[in-house]
């Protein structure tokens, strides 16, 4: 049995759905006013915890063998978010522990690099920002809770930025601009991209290939510059937008974090440990924009609220 923590935001959404396909059963955490929709239509039992309740967290975790930690949310977004990232996972580990689960797989990012890493292959972390920081923090935690626990084995997957469906980040205001008809990215060079698919399946591998405990994995599924990302978004999608880099008096159309990452242009590169993990990727810039068309022309009309 799996338990999902964060399973109803946009990349848990994705494990949820691959964990299905792949005949897993699983439970998912939720926070109460949380959207179920994706865990009903995956067959997934849904459980209201909280990571900051000790209790809620037991009932969760019962006949658990195997947790998907990936609950983060950002600055601005909910008010406890270093406390869940820090002492919320630590609840989840001792927890986890106690209920003698034999896998824990927690979902970082690159992004513990800062913004100014370049490539990180090889290269410590180095946050820049308060989320940053709150990601490399619950790194230590995780890395100090495998030094000196016999609880589950513990691994980390730092995914490069996630772009696919139901992405309010990127995609979400790429198509509401698209509308408008002109579209102004950041003029950052190629930088790495993962689609959530290829996170779940990194997360997946890491959970049942008996990995070493401490384990980290950096992953990607494909390069691309900013521009050419949303030019291959707005095409598939079928629009007809003028995409243009933005320039010394133009703003960026995209929201101020995002074009923070996008012009910070982290990169990945192909990673020997990935054979030890079994991953390979599956999505390339193509593939990605194609599953984002398919959403998006089955629900056209999301981007009214973007």
């Amino acid at each position: 049995m799996n338990l999902l923590v964060g399973a109803t935001g946009f990349v848990g959404g994705h494990v949820v759905e691959y964990l299905f396909q792949q005949g897993e059963i699983s439970k998912g955490v939720f926070r109460k006013g949380s959207h179920l929709k994706i865990m009903d239509t995956s067959g997934v039992q849904g459980v209201e915890a909280d990571l900051l309740d000790h209790h809620s967290l037991h009932e969760a975790m019962e006949g658990v063998d195997i947790v998907y930690s990936m609950a983060s949310p950002m600055p601005g977004a909910d008010d406890d978010f270093m406390r869940i990232n820090t002492e919320g996972l630590l609840n989840l580990l001792e927890v986890a522990k106690e209920a003698k689960a034999k896998a824990f797989v927690h979902l970082s990012t690159i992004e513990v690099f800062g913004f100014k890493a370049g490539t990180v292959q090889g290269s410590a972390p180095n946050p820049s920002n308060e989320y940053q920081r709150a990601k490399a923090e619950a790194e230590r935690l995780l890395d100090e809770f495998s030094r000196r626990s016999s609880g589950p084995r513990v691994a980390v997957i730092r995914a490069a930025k996630a772009v696919g469906s139901r992405d309010e980040t990127l995609v979400l205001p790429v198509l509401s601009k698209a509308e408008t008809g002109t579209i102004t990215v950041p003029s950052g060079g190629p930088m790495s991209f993962i689609h959530p698919k290829d996170i779940a399946q990194a997360m997946y591998r890491a959970a049942i290939g008996g990995v070493p405990t401490g384990s980290r994995y950096n992953v990607m599924s494909f390069e691309a510059t900013p521009e050419a990302l949303v030019r291959e978004i707005v095409s598939a999608c079928g629009k007809s937008a003028e995409v243009r880099r933005q320039g010394l008096f133009s703003g960026s159309s995209l929201p101020g974090y995002t074009t923070e990452l996008l012009k910070a242009s982290l990169r990945i590169e192909p990673q020997p440990n990935w054979g030890e993990l079994g991953y390979a990727p599956q999505y390339s810039l193509k593939t990605t924009c194609e599953e984002i068309a398919t959403w998006y022309k089955k629900s056209p009309w999301v981007t009214e609220s973007a």
